[in-house]
């Protein structure tokens, strides 16, 4: 009888471990992702170097800007900051950003955009000339330091003078006039029409005269950031139509790959960033691609390909920072997080009941995977060149839902605030009680 017992012990005992061996994956639900964020801005803060930015070798000034919009951005959300004090890591890492802009002079002329003589941009530096990228961080975060779209003040003015950075590129000017001279300078070296099946694209760094998806996206992201900034004007008409162009030109029209969006035509670089970059692109646009408006095929190709996961620096989705923040962009500024949403061939939810309110969905699915995938210290591992800092400030801003072009608004009775900034050196504070 006791030999007949244990066996019946050992019988459940492997049952038991095999029902949690196999016990499906949990959904996420707004617990989850709050402790989740919490946890990516206490690891950001503690790895914050002593000049305000984050290591990220010679990428610094991306890096830190990725960051700083994970900063800003959450403390805009009900819950904010949660109970830390941030104002000091968001202190530091602006004014790392300031002491590293660069005039970029426009030419006699101004390109072929025709900017007035003696006019000029303001870019950020960047490791191999690549300023397209770090400049087309930074705006998105610095746009979100002076405005709030979800309903509340901001934590910066964007009249506010800036001074006491040692950088006369920017001292003794508004956040907001150093915005527009970033946006100028995004106008100015968008690819001319003499590029050919290149026309209306970005690419590396001013004066290039080329395109390719990946670099592209980040134009029109600073465009929708920057939008929101009072006092900010950002181009429309020619730089649009240039823009549908070049979304044209890059996307497949028939075939296996129809929808796809490559590198360049006729690259073979097909992937989940092109198509997010290329969503965002069209959103911005007002369309481009096939048709004249081509979200429809590059939604079916995502849909397709939903499920692909990382082979190679550049394919996959789940996994790879770059991807998924890419992703993110396109499908939130044209659909939203909320509801059934446009991507069907989703992973599985799981046995766990998501919030009673949401859907499962596209960015719920994203959502699951990021508070599965967090370690310990309260990082992402990322994937390939984007990791550590880079990786865990975009998973942090798919997890709050961070709004692009800031087109849902929380209501204003959501809105907390709690400490303001510590006020830079000669740069008035906008505190909120």
């Amino acid at each position: 009888m006791k030999k007949y017992s244990r066996k019946l012990s050992m019988l459940f005992l492997v049952a038991g471990l095999l029902m949690f061996m196999i016990t499906p994956v949990w959904a996420a639900t707004s617990a989850d992702k709050q402790t989740a964020i919490d946890n990516g801005l206490a690891y950001l803060a503690s790895t914050q170097n002593a000049n305000g930015s984050w290591s990220y070798g010679g990428y610094e000034p991306a890096a830190t800007a990725a960051v700083l919009l994970s900063f800003v951005d959450q403390k805009y959300k009900p819950l904010g900051w949660n109970g830390q004090d941030y104002s000091a890591v968001v202190n530091k890492a602006t004014v790392y950003l300031l002491q590293n802009a660069q005039t970029l002079p426009f030419a006699a002329g101004g390109n072929w955009w025709g900017f007035g003589a003696g006019s000029y941009g303001i870019q950020m530096a960047a490791a191999n000339s690549e300023n397209t990228y770090t400049t087309g961080l930074t705006v998105p975060a610095l746009s979100r330091l002076v405005s709030n779209p979800y309903g509340g003040a901001a934590l910066m003015n964007p009249t506010t003078v800036i001074n006491g950075t040692g950088n006369a590129v920017v001292d003794g000017k508004t956040y907001a006039q150093v915005i527009q001279k970033m946006v100028d300078a995004f106008t100015y070296y968008q690819s001319g029409p003499a590029t050919g099946n290149r026309y209306g694209g970005w690419r590396y760094y001013a004066g290039e005269n080329d395109s390719d998806m990946s670099t592209t996206q980040w134009a029109p992201i600073s465009y929708l950031f920057a939008k929101q900034v009072s006092g900010v004007t950002i181009p429309d008409g020619t730089v649009k139509t240039a823009l549908k162009a070049w979304l044209t030109a890059d996307q497949y029209s028939s075939g296996s790959d129809k929808g796809g969006v490559d590198y360049q035509p006729g690259y073979g670089i097909i992937n989940h960033t092109h198509i997010g970059g290329f969503l965002v692109s069209n959103y911005f646009a007002g369309g481009g691609g096939n048709g004249g408006d081509g979200k429809a095929d590059a939604i079916a190709w995502l849909n397709t390909h939903w499920k692909d996961l990382p082979s190679s620096t550049w394919w996959g989705n789940e996994g790879n920072p770059y991807a998924m923040w890419a992703v993110y962009k396109g499908l939130e500024t044209l659909y939203g997080t909320n509801g059934v949403g446009p991507i069907s061939n989703l992973n599985p939810q799981g046995s766990n009941l998501i919030d009673p309110s949401a859907t499962w969905n596209w960015w719920e699915d994203y959502c699951q995977y990021l508070v599965n995938t967090q370690n310990g210290n309260g990082s992402w591992s990322g994937y390939s060149y984007w990791y550590g800092p880079m990786a865990t400030a975009w998973d942090i801003n798919i997890l709050n839902a961070t709004q692009t072009g800031g087109q849902v608004p929380l209501p204003a009775a959501v809105w907390l605030l709690g400490s303001g900034l510590i006020g830079l050196v000669g740069i008035r504070r906008k505190l909120r009680k």
